[in-house]
């Protein structure tokens, strides 16, 4: 009816609308709940990536004036459509879905409920605006590092669920990089995961090609280059792209905090806004990461 009468909406009177709702006490402003789909409490519980991304989740939150509630998808009596229930019978407008996102079509909510945001790359096709880390940038960011320390064979290794996998996009930072050096610089991907027991394909990738550091995701490959007996950093350096908060190695701090700080934003967003339901056309915003070093690389190759 406001539109079709000509209704445009002043951006100061919304500025000042926003200000005076974000005053307000949580227990006046509602709530935020968190959708976890595949993982039961415990087992999200224990992933510290995790962990962090919801430590960002609470905080902004809190800073935001909503309370936030958990629902794990795969406790029992919680199916989505009885969180669905659960969520309109308490009047909660915001909802997030928390990694690991496998996207939405399959979760029997009605979206148009909510303002409704994923976080991560899922691997089906993404329906809702997200917020996930900068992959390709943080193998870009990576690459320069280890460039800058003296590096000129920089190796890659990562499981064939990530080369293959639907959303992630650490194989085009590398591919780029790669592009870039020069021919006799160049490492091929090898792609394979201690969990497929790849040992042997490692060995004589690692024989041919020479590299004189491995970057990793989550570094699970050191196990190898310990049974070839290198020593790392004086043989061979390596670098995490998801690096452990509490890790001495060198790598990428993912930021996932900022991540998870970063998806209240856009919910407590599209709340001011009356966005609700599944968008036209879906957004993602990007967080990059920062280069930490450690131990696991030379200071001067």
């Amino acid at each position: 009816m406001a539109s079709s009468l000509g209704y445009q909406p002043n951006p100061y009177v919304s500025a000042l609308m926003t200000q005076i709702r974000t005053s307000r006490k949580p227990s006046e402003k509602g709530a935020l709940a968190l959708l976890v789909d595949v993982l039961k409490s415990r087992e999200w519980d224990a992933h510290e990536s995790y962990r962090v991304y919801y430590k960002g989740v609470a905080r902004r939150s809190v800073e935001l004036g909503f309370n936030l509630v958990r629902f794990f998808l795969n406790e029992p009596g919680m199916e989505a459509k009885d969180v669905d229930k659960i969520l309109h019978t308490r009047g909660i407008r915001g909802l997030i879905l928390a990694p690991p996102y496998l996207g939405n079509k399959k979760l029997d909510i009605h979206w148009e409920r909510y303002a409704c945001v994923g976080t991560g790359y899922g691997w089906a096709e993404q329906q809702l605006d997200r917020v996930a880390h900068d992959h390709d940038q943080n193998v870009v960011i990576a690459f320069q590092k280890l460039s800058e320390l003296g590096y000129r064979r920089i190796g890659m290794c990562v499981s064939p669920f990530y080369a293959n996998g639907r959303g992630t996009r650490w194989l085009d930072g590398f591919l780029a990089c790669q592009y870039r050096l020069p021919q006799k610089q160049q490492v091929p991907l090898f792609v394979g995961s201690v969990e497929d027991h790849s040992f042997s394909a490692f060995r004589q990738w690692y024989r041919k090609w020479k590299p004189d550091v491995l970057v990793s995701t989550y570094g699970h490959e050191k196990q190898w280059l310990d049974e070839m007996g290198l020593r790392i950093p004086k043989d061979i350096g390596m670098a995490y792209l998801i690096r452990p908060s509490k890790s001495k190695c060198a790598g990428i701090d993912d930021r996932y905090e900022h991540i998870g700080a970063t998806t209240v934003e856009l919910v407590a967003s599209k709340i001011t806004f009356n966005q609700y339901g599944i968008p036209a056309i879906p957004k993602m915003i990007l967080i990059e990461g920062r280069w930490l070093n450690g131990k696991s690389v030379l200071s001067q190759h």
